[in-house]
């Protein structure tokens, strides 16, 4: 798997992420990635696993926190070990509601939703730069899933316990979402973790 951090470096991802962290009071971050094969129904859950799993992920999380000028992701083991993972499937419909629900509905423990034009303007900047360009296959849309959030360490924000790495990232609270996007041979990762 190939890094593609780069391509998510534009206004409209930026627009967006910045929302959901108002909003939201998260951490937000879109990791993109070049896989060796094309994702299917057959191995997305394989390839995810090996994403995750492998020595790639922890540095595009690094990267990406550093990016956004967070710098929460210190030195240790961001991933667990791990048991698998739980997919639904969203569909581009449930994308939209997923984020709709991030910037007009989620817990906003200061106050920042947004108006529904605004939300309108951030969410269509964002499809508009997902749908397909020029050099993508014909008929391929992307394929939208849902992802249990609990595949990274856990900061111990809501228990009594200490986050078991200084690269913790989850917060244990509904705020906490991950959605796996993929299409052709990308993929990404939607990650956020609100507190208040």
């Amino acid at each position: 798997m190939r890094s593609l951090l780069g391509d998510v470096d534009v206004p409209a991802v930026d627009a967006l992420l910045t929302a959901v962290d108002e909003v939201m009071n998260s951490n937000t971050l879109l990791l993109r990635a070049r896989t060796d094969e094309p994702v299917t129904a057959g191995n997305r859950l394989s390839i995810l696993r090996a994403f995750v799993g492998g020595p790639l992920f922890p540095d595009m999380m690094r990267a990406a926190d550093s990016a956004r000028g967070w710098g929460n992701l210190r030195s240790g083991p961001v991933v667990p070990p791990m048991s698998g993972f739980e997919l639904t499937e969203l569909g581009e419909a449930g994308f939209r509601a997923r984020l709709t629900w991030m910037l007009r509905e989620a817990s906003s423990p200061y106050r920042r939703h947004l108006d529904a034009a605004r939300t309108e303007a951030v969410i269509g900047g964002f499809l508009d730069w997902l749908r397909p360009g020029a050099a993508a296959v014909a008929g391929e849309d992307w394929s939208y899933w849902s992802v249990r959030p609990d595949f990274l360490y856990f900061t111990g924000y809501y228990s009594d316990e200490p986050p078991r790495s200084d690269a913790a990232y989850f917060d244990g609270s509904s705020s906490d979402t991950a959605t796996y996007l993929h299409r052709g041979d990308i993929l990404m990762l939607l990650l956020t973790n609100g507190s208040p």
